[in-house]
């Protein structure tokens, strides 16, 4: 009687100790996945502002270029006259 109960309680305490370990394994494997991922997620919207600053400064320049064909334009058809 006393060797099932020893080997009750053996087998209840090392239920307990995998469970703690593999609830810290566990824990730990999710903690990397979510670094890795808040990182990837990071350089990705770092690339979209820099993409999003590099199309800016694009589209400025064509409104400026724009602008000035537009005004170019406009004094020739007035004959070059201000």
């Amino acid at each position: 009687m006393n060797q099932i109960t020893f080997s009750l309680i053996e087998i209840f305490i090392s239920l307990i100790v995998e469970t703690i370990i593999l609830g810290g394994l566990f824990t730990w494997i999710s903690n990397k996945a979510n670094q890795t991922l808040q990182q990837k997620m990071t350089d990705e919207m770092n690339n979209i502002e820099t993409q999003n600053k590099f199309i800016y400064t694009q589209l400025k320049d064509e409104i400026i270029n724009a602008k000035r064909d537009l005004i170019s334009q406009i004094k020739e058809s007035k004959g070059g006259k201000n």
